[in-house]
């Protein structure tokens, strides 16, 4: 392994800075995959999903990126029309594999780009690596309704712990009545 990726919407990046929480820990990292189905993952609009975090139900297992919807055409919803930059960056000492993690790594230090590729519409760029194998995408709509219920109730424990009903109007609570609204009526009934 030569080459590690990193997916993000921010362009001309040079130096990708440990901004993000090392799970577990206060170390600041930052993440690298060397499966670049999953780093495009990353690649996350803001404005386009309503959402300043990032909800990314991906994993990689045997060396294939998978990926679950939560509602239907998720993967669309959050991909599609959205563009962003695949970063390449050289693997060094500095860089570390995280722990039961596969495929994923971290550095506390600053990682210097190798380059970066534009990458003009996410969702069409994961279809590739769907039809290819490298990606799985679990689509809400092909899951049994056994699990299509458990989906739903795990979103919805979590707007109702974070009191998204309570508190309709803030960005989280928004996201969540707009993608999840199966969830969201759950969470409004159990209340």
């Amino acid at each position: 392994m030569n080459f590690l990726y990193h997916g993000s919407i921010i362009s001309g990046i040079k130096q990708l800075k440990p901004v993000s929480t090392l799970n577990g820990t206060d170390k600041k990292v930052v993440y690298l995959t060397d499966n670049i189905p999953y780093s495009l993952f990353y690649i996350w609009d803001k404005k386009h999903n309503h959402f300043d975090g990032k909800h990314v139900t991906a994993w990689i297992k045997n060396g294939t990126a998978y990926y679950e919807e939560q509602f239907p055409d998720q993967l669309k919803a959050f991909y599609s029309g959205v563009s962003g930059y695949l970063y390449i960056v050289r693997f060094s000492l500095g860089i570390s594999a995280m722990e039961c993690r596969e495929q994923l790594y971290y550095s506390t230090e600053s990682v210097d780009t190798e380059r970066e590729e534009f990458i003009p519409n996410v969702y069409n760029e994961l279809i590739k690596y769907e039809m290819t194998g490298e990606l799985k995408v679990r689509r809400f709509n092909e899951q049994s309704e056994k699990r299509k219920n458990e989906l739903i109730d795990m979103i919805s424990q979590v707007i109702l712990k974070n009191d998204y009903i309570k508190n309709p109007n803030t960005p989280n609570a928004e996201f969540y009545r707009k993608y999840f609204t199966d969830a969201w009526k759950k969470a409004a009934q159990t209340k």
